[in-house]
């Protein structure tokens, strides 16, 4: 009994859900952007640590200037008559930052720069709000990144008082499994295309597990620009 009232309730939900729904939106979509650490623990400038090629590394990774991204994704709005919106996206990112390096005393008067690049599988969920500006739309939506960490690697390069260049490279393993991040998105719609921006805050602390001194707290931001093709196209809409 208690069964059966269930799936009834249920199925009232969804008719109601569906009754109520303008469209069925999905997008692909390509994203770019900038990101950096802030918080006491990143910064500007760290030193390179080691003696030679196979070992070296740098010393806080966690840099405060800004780095490239790149990545795809899938988008999925659901816009209810009232231009509400709730929706979901995945996405792949590689997701840069940059921090300036000097040698350490084995490297006199050395310089260069490290690259953390970091991959992540990064899911969205969201809601939002619809305006009309024909023949425009623009959706408002506030959602969380849910962003499972696949590797975290450093890319430096250091050149001498001769201007001799070495590279290196060092896997930093998965220093945190998931980050969790606030994100305020604007998307502006015309057509089948959208552009969009969005700002993603840092909640979890790079220097968390780290043993000894406060490091103080690291945390990732993320900035994006992107663009989205629709491929499915309403599939009821309430006149």
């Amino acid at each position: 009994m208690m069964k059966r009232f269930l799936l009834v309730g249920l199925f009232a939900g969804i008719t109601h859900f569906m009754a109520f729904s303008q469209s069925h939106e999905l997008r692909v979509g390509i994203t770019s952007g900038v990101s950096n650490f802030t918080g006491s623990g990143a910064e500007a400038k760290s030193m390179l640590n080691g003696s030679t090629q196979q070992d070296y590394y740098t010393n806080n990774p966690y840099g405060k200037k800004y780095g490239i991204n790149i990545g795809g994704a899938l988008n999925y709005r659901y816009v209810f008559a009232n231009n509400l919106i709730l929706g979901l996206e995945g996405a792949y990112e590689r997701l840069q930052t940059k921090i300036d390096l000097e040698g350490n005393e084995f490297m006199n008067g050395s310089r260069g720069q490290t690259r953390l690049n970091q991959q992540f599988i990064n899911f969205n969920p969201f809601v939002g709000y619809r305006v009309f500006f024909e023949p425009m739309t623009m959706d408002i939506q506030l959602g969380m990144d849910i962003a499972k960490t696949l590797s975290i690697k450093e890319n430096g390069s250091i050149e001498d008082k001769q201007g001799n260049k070495t590279s290196f490279d060092r896997d930093r393993g998965k220093i945190i499994d998931l980050d969790l991040r606030p994100r305020l998105q604007f998307n502006v719609n015309y057509d089948r295309y959208t552009v969009f921006a969005g700002y993603s805050w840092g909640l979890k602390d790079y220097n968390s597990g780290m043993l000894g001194a406060d490091p103080g707290t690291a945390r990732l931001n993320v900035f994006r620009l992107g663009l989205q093709y629709q491929l499915l196209t309403p599939l009821f809409k309430n006149d």
